[in-house]
This record gives structure tokens, sequence and C-alpha cells, in this order.
């Protein structure tokens, strides 16, 4: 019997075409991706925090067991003065303090109990960064904004060490996620504690402030505030009273006093000596200078940051040529240097920004990013310029959230919904490129 022709073309089976070398990388860091959530994130976080802090490890600031890492040399004794009814530091509010005195109380005056409370705040603080960027973009890419933040090398510095930045951050993201869950007499308590753990938690709620009157109903603004009169009134008061009462507490308690300045019983004289203090900090002189101004923060220029700690190992070798060989290495070495793939996200993501306001495509979330960075970026130019204030590279990493979630909503802006593989591919370079800095100012090195 021959062969039946049903009038079909039987073809033979296509070979499968090769998939180039980027895209299998790039489809095995996908499938990486629906893997890692933001657990495995934070217990990475933490697991780097623990073993960074161990470096110095000591119970003293001085001395060859001296452990305190820059100014830790200045709030590790206040936070135990803290303990001892002793007014120490008071050019700062106690409450960024008081971190270091719980973790010496429960567990000694050591590295661990100085910087464990810390720890813990930066991690909760990468985490709740994940919270607040679901409000706006898919779980995958607020997990790459957490990654950001907790990757951001000063962000991570500051939150490994009893330094003061870390709890006004923190407490600034819960108010703000507790704003966007419309809990709103939390947000007050949040943002009241923001203030009470450094002064400069006032510009967090400058961001807030613009943010609500942006994201308001588009109607009469004198209706709407009438109507909202009562509230408005105990949000604020709520606010006010989360750093004023325990700030006149603790002039009760303490009896802080100041030479040249008197006594300071009231939380009212608290804000007059911080102003104080803070502009006798004059002396920038030199457009140059990394530390004074804050357009060098972000350009790639003139770069001199600060060596917070530093230990150098020299080694000397005698080859069999007889020529000796020297090699100089940093085991520990903590450097206030932010992390540039983040830092320098505030050009494209301004730009962003200001591309959307002039076609009006300007969003919430826009809106959200935009107002943080102008309320904690903006008046440092006003500090410096005008009142010739000294400036610290590391006040930048308060601008850090904002630019964590910049850099997801500015790909998913550049790059189509349509085309989620390129965006994909632009966040992994992104996250690699953080990374990798990460890990080339880690502050210990082995």
């Amino acid at each position: 019997m021959g062969d039946i022709d049903n009038g079909e073309t039987i073809r033979a089976p296509e070979k499968e075409q090769p998939k180039h070398f980027y895209s299998k990388i790039l489809g095995r860091f996908e499938w990486l991706g629906s893997k890692f959530d933001i657990g495995h994130l934070l217990l990475i976080i933490f697991g780097l925090h623990l073993y960074a802090m161990s470096f110095p490890s000591g119970n003293s600031c001085t001395g060859t067991n001296g452990a305190c890492v820059f100014d830790e040399s200045y709030y590790v004794p206040a936070a135990q003065d803290l303990l001892n009814g002793i007014a120490s530091n008071i050019e700062h509010p106690f409450f960024g303090k008081i971190w270091g005195a719980l973790g010496i109380y429960l567990f000694g005056d050591d590295f661990f109990g100085w910087r464990i409370f810390y720890v813990i705040i930066g991690v909760l603080s990468v985490y709740v960064m994940y919270l607040i960027a679901l409000n706006f973009v898919s779980k995958q890419k607020a997990l790459l904004a957490a990654s950001f933040l907790g990757f951001e090398t000063l962000f991570f510095i500051h939150t490994s060490l009893l330094l003061l930045d870390g709890p006004p951050i923190f407490f600034a993201l819960v108010g703000f996620l507790a704003y966007f869950k419309k809990h709103y007499y939390l947000c007050a308590l949040a943002m009241g504690l923001s203030v009470l753990s450094k002064e400069s938690g006032v510009y967090f709620v400058f961001a807030l402030i613009l943010y609500h009157l942006y994201a308001m109903p588009k109607r009469d603004l004198g209706k709407i505030l009438n109507e909202n009169a009562l509230k408005l009134v105990a949000f604020f008061a709520i606010m006010i009273g989360a750093f004023a009462l325990p700030l006149w507490a603790y002039d009760i308690i303490y009896k802080p006093y100041e030479a040249g300045f008197g006594a300071i019983t009231n939380p009212v004289l608290n804000f007059l000596y911080y102003y104080h203090y803070q502009s006798e900090l004059t002396g920038c002189s030199s457009t140059t200078t990394w530390n004074c101004y804050p357009w060098n923060w972000i350009l790639p220029f003139n770069i001199n940051p600060s060596g917070y700690f530093v230990v150098t190992v020299t080694v000397t070798s005698t080859l069999p040529d007889g020529l000796q060989k020297v090699i100089t290495t940093h085991p520990i070495d903590w450097v206030g240097i932010g992390n540039f793939a983040v830092w320098y996200a505030i050009w494209p993501i301004t730009a962003m920004i200001l591309y959307k306001v002039a076609v009006k495509k300007f969003t919430k979330v826009d809106a959200f990013i935009g107002f943080w960075i102008a309320s904690n970026y903006l008046p440092w130019y006003y500090v410096s310029l005008v009142l010739h204030r000294v400036e610290y590279s590391f006040y930048f990493i308060t601008v850090d959230p904002a630019l964590a979630l910049g850099i997801p909503v500015l790909v998913t802006s550049m790059v189509p919904d349509t085309n989620k593989r390129l965006q994909n591919a632009i966040l992994f370079v992104w996250l690699f490129a953080a990374l990798y800095f990460f890990v080339l100012f880690f502050p210990v090195k082995g």
C-alpha cells in the first residue's frame, strides 16, 4: 500500500533558536527574582550589619581597646550619660541616643550594646521602605527599591554604628506609611518622634505637608480646612506633643545647662540652643571642599570622603631577586562615602519629575519622590550659601529613600510596561552597579 496523501504538508520540526548570552543571564536573574522576597533581603542585610558592627570591637572610645567610629566618640558617652542622669551632647535631642543607652543597659557597655538597636532600626527602615513602595509599584519593583536603600553604602554605615541619622529616617518612613494607610494620628506621632530623634527631622515634616497639599482633593482649600479644622488641630497637637513633652521631661530631670547660653528648661529653649549651636559651625571657604557645599555630594569631582575609622597594615616581603615589596592593606576601613549608583540617580530622577510636570503627567508617586528630595536636599543650599554653615556629605542620606524608590519609578517611566524584559534588564544592571559599589566600600575587608 502506498502512503496516504491527505493534502497536508509534513514539515520537519524547527530547531530551537539559541538564546543570546545576555538573555540567558537575564532569565536567570528574573528566575532568582521570582524566588527572592523581602524576608531574604532583610536577613542578608541584618547579617551584614552584625558582621560589620563587630569591627572594631571593644568597650571604650579611647585607649588600646578603643572601638568608637567617627562621631560615636560623642554619642557613646552621651548614651552612657543618659543612664547616669547626666545632661550631655545637648546640641541634639536625647531620643536619637536613647537606643544606645537601651542597648548598653540590656547587653552591656561595649560595641554590641552601643550599636545593636541602630542595626535593628536600619533593617526595619528597609522593610518600611518596601511597604511604602508597594503603594506605588509592583512587588518586584518594591523589593528593588528596598534593596537600593539597604545597600546604599552610607545608609548602611550610619545604621551599623551608634550615629543619629538612622532613627529620624526610620520614624519618618513609618510616618509616611501610616499616612498612606490613613492612620493620620499615628503618622503625627511618628513624625514627632522623627524630630525628637534629630532636629533635621523637620525636613520630613515639610515633605509630608507638601505632599498632603498636593494629594488633597481639588476643592476649595478654605472649605477643606474648615471641614477638617479639629482633625488638623489634633494632628499638629500630637506631632508637637510627641517631641515637646519628652524634651520637657528631659529638661526637668537632667537640667541641661550650657555656659554662655544658660539653663535649658523647656522645649523652646532646646530649639533655640540647637539653632545657637548650629549657627556657630561656620567656616566654609572653598567651593571645592567636599563637606561644605551640597552640590559636591552629587558631582563626580573633588571627591574626598572622610575616613571614619581606618586600620592600616603594612607588610614588607623580600622577593627572590632581593628586592623588597611593601603591601599596605586596610582590614577595617569605615569611609564616609555614599553609593554613587544611588546618589547620582538624583540627576535622571529630577529630570523625569520636571518633564512630567511640564507635560502634565505628574503623579502621586512623582510628588512623593520630588517633595522628599526637595525638602531634604534643597535647604542645605540656603544653609551653606547664606548661613555659611559647615556641612557634611552624610547629610545626604536623608534623601536616600526617595532615590531608592525613584530608580524603579524612573525605569518604569522610561520603558513602557509592554517591554518588561528591558525594564528588568536596566534595573538588574543598576542594582548590580549598586552592589559592586557597596562591596567595594564595605567597611571590613576580610
